[in-house]
């Protein structure tokens, strides 16, 4: 495995390192608990005019990366509006060339009942919605594992 491996596995894992990559949300660990183990906690807090979106999640299963195996991360999202899970695993992308391959899924439950019917409603255009903005934010978070660390 290469050092690069574990560099982005480190980046991808430091949560409020993803403050500069989201747009208008601000990504916190609670005061004086655990980082980068199993039970840590962070709570993603976005702002869009008079609406607030708090997005608590707990890490739930961690996998450093190592000579043998990739890196994995397990997240389950907590909150009032937004349950599911997330799921990121870091390895080598082939042999040489020291690239680095990013499996990156989400399963997004929406809560309460109500907001999950407007959801709904609007066929494919939230996931569209979301889709381009996640992209956004993979573009945001490439630039930074490519600038110093």
């Amino acid at each position: 495995m290469s050092g690069r491996v574990r560099h982005v596995f480190d980046v991808l894992t430091d949560w409020p390192r993803q403050t500069a990559w989201v747009p208008a949300t601000v990504v916190a660990r609670p005061e004086g608990g655990p980082v980068g183990v199993v039970g840590e906690r962070f709570v993603g807090t976005t702002t869009l005019g008079p609406w607030v979106l708090v997005d608590p999640m707990e890490v739930v299963a961690r996998q450093t990366p190592d000579d043998d195996r990739p890196g994995r991360v397990s997240i389950v999202k907590t909150g009032d509006v937004f349950g599911g899970t997330v799921e990121m695993v870091v390895a080598p992308a082939g042999t040489t060339g020291g690239r680095v391959r990013i499996e990156w899924t989400e399963h997004l439950v929406v809560r309460p009942r109500g907001l999950a019917l407007l959801a709904a409603c609007g066929g494919a255009l939230p996931g569209l919605v979301g889709r381009v903005a996640f992209e956004a934010v993979l573009r945001r978070a490439r630039d930074d594992l490519h600038g110093p660390s």
